[in-house]
């Protein structure tokens, strides 16, 4: 994975005698000059930054999806409960399910 940092002007030099207020990319524990970088690598570093903001932003809308699941769940359960109605078999779990339904297929 790679950082994109913003150095901090503290009046220090680099090795190379520049003042270290430039941005610099931190890929694989290497640090380079962003004003280095060939443009090709400039776009893939930026859709690498498009394509890291997006998957957080799709594992947020997850998370959001879950906990409505969950909600939902429980509104059921109590409509459900609410109404009085007496369930006609309980289920252990959804492959005996399936299996018993191919059994009655058959």
């Amino acid at each position: 994975m790679s950082d994109f940092d913003q150095e901090q002007d503290n009046g220090s030099q680099d090795e190379q005698g520049s003042v270290s207020n430039e941005q610099t990319l931190t890929l694989d524990g290497r640090v380079y000059a962003m004003s280095a970088l060939p443009a090709e690598a400039i776009n893939v570093l930026n859709d690498l930054i498009r394509s890291e903001n997006e998957l957080n932003e799709h594992r947020f809308r997850m998370r959001q999806l879950s906990a409505a699941q969950q909600t939902l769940t429980v509104a059921l359960n109590q409509l459900v409960a609410n109404a009085g109605i007496e369930p006609i078999s309980t289920v252990e779990n959804t492959d005996s399910e399936s299996d018993s339904q191919d059994q009655e297929a058959a």
